[in-house]
């Protein structure tokens, strides 16, 4: 069923950057079928929009996320990094049930399709929950188990994570791809990331890790191992398979060697860095090393909204702020980080509005009064939109936001659920 969407702008973010006003977008289940000008397309259609007010754009991926924190959203806000996770989250966590993780999924889902996300990388626990909801969703997922080497010594929730890899690799229709999640060095001894790492070579799996995230990381290793998190992951193999690193803000010049051909890169999540003072991703040195750079938002419990609009902003403040003047960074750098910057992370053909690619886009209400008047609109995009303006969503083909309604599940009832549980929760 083939689909076009006529808009007042297309951005394609192809490897030309080609702006397209008007424009249009064809697609289908198999993905894009054209990208140009609306009259250019001469096949068949089922359906056809016509959105003169719209910019139709790629959708963004969230490129680390732990989507089932959103039940402990607004918890123990603004206490220090350490205390906030291992006093305040972790113990609630323990209280968390399948059915939590499951509604608490479903919840993030509901709150990323109406903020223009099609797909995230999430790291959590109960992951068949997860990944139930995400199918039912309609978003693309990559799912790893949260592991905690000092809580698994005899590496079961490392088998348990292989065996969900074997159970959902290639679900959802291609949607849902596992990932094996070794949590941090700090909580992952470097014989257990030895073993991570030679099962994901094994298994064909990739690897989503949090490394130099905090000064308090980087002393805690610098004291335990003589070495800073990169290195202790080169030593343990992590780098020999694609590997998601998310924050990064602590890489130094001597950990460039280190992270040189590897497969995957950095996703930086700049509101719950900010948020928590743990730092500025060293963006221009990343960059100049050949490292690909993402964006994504860390769960919603330290970064509170799943925003990636947000996320584009304080992308582009931060880096402007580190680099000292306004022209060290530009907002295309920010929606390049949010769509081919993660895809080329994650290793994902996505992220760009291009014949062949994934059908995965989204059309944002470009009239809106805070979108007006339109002198440049990835200048609008950036630095004015909002996650509310998205009116439509598409992924893998299939339209699962539609004039602002969710079309895959019923959005109230899971809001009201997510409300009772999280009662429940805080009442232990």
């Amino acid at each position: 069923m083939a689909t076009r969407i006529q808009a007042g702008a297309v951005v394609t973010m192809d490897d030309n950057r080609r702006i397209c006003a008007p424009g249009a977008v064809v697609y289908d289940a198999s993905g894009i079928l054209y990208v140009g000008d609306p009259n250019g397309y001469e096949g068949p259609l089922d359906q056809d929009l016509v959105i003169p007010e719209g910019v139709v754009l790629p959708g963004l991926l969230n490129g680390h996320n732990h989507a089932a924190m959103s039940m402990m959203r607004g918890m123990a806000d603004d206490s220090p990094f350490f205390e906030w996770l291992t006093q305040h989250v972790w113990p609630v966590e323990s209280r968390m049930t399948p059915e939590d993780i499951r509604i608490g999924t479903l919840l993030a889902c509901a709150e990323m399709i109406r903020s223009g996300t099609v797909g995230y990388a999430d790291m959590y626990f109960e992951v068949d929950q997860s990944a139930e909801a995400v199918e039912q969703a309609g978003l693309r997922a990559w799912i790893s188990r949260g592991l905690v080497g000092l809580e698994d010594p005899d590496a079961k929730k490392l088998e348990d994570s292989l065996a969900f890899a074997e159970r959902w690799r290639g679900r959802g229709d291609g949607r849902i791809v596992p990932m094996l999640g070794p949590h941090a060095p700090y909580t992952c001894p470097p014989e257990y990331l030895e073993k991570v790492a030679r099962a994901a070579r094994d298994h064909d799996l990739g690897i989503h890790i949090h490394l130099s995230e905090s000064q308090d990381e980087m002393r805690q290793m610098a004291e335990r191992y003589q070495k800073t998190p990169i290195q202790l992951a080169y030593d343990a193999g992590v780098f020999e398979s694609r590997t998601l690193i998310a924050h990064g803000l602590y890489i130094e010049e001597t950990d460039l060697p280190y992270l040189e051909g590897m497969v995957g890169g950095v996703v930086t999540c700049p509101v719950s860095n900010a948020k928590l003072g743990n730092g500025i991703l060293p963006y221009h040195m990343l960059k100049e090393a050949g490292i690909a750079i993402g964006l994504g938002t860390d769960g919603p419990t330290s970064t509170n909204t799943l925003d990636m609009f947000l996320e584009l902003k304080a992308m582009a403040w931060l880096q402007k702020t580190r680099e000292g003047r306004p022209e060290g960074f530009h907002a295309v750098d920010a929606l390049w980080a949010g769509t081919r910057g993660t895809a080329a992370v994650l290793g994902h053909a996505g992220g760009q509005l291009a014949v062949g690619a994934p059908a995965d886009l989204i059309v944002v209400n470009g009239r809106a009064a805070h979108m007006t008047p339109e002198w440049d609109v990835l200048a609008n995009l950036v630095y004015s939109a909002i996650g509310s303006d998205v009116r439509y969503s598409v992924v893998n083909g299939r339209m699962i936001l539609q004039e602002g309604i969710i079309t895959t599940f019923d959005e109230a009832a899971v809001i009201e659920e997510a409300r009772e549980r999280a009662k429940r929760l805080m009442e232990g």
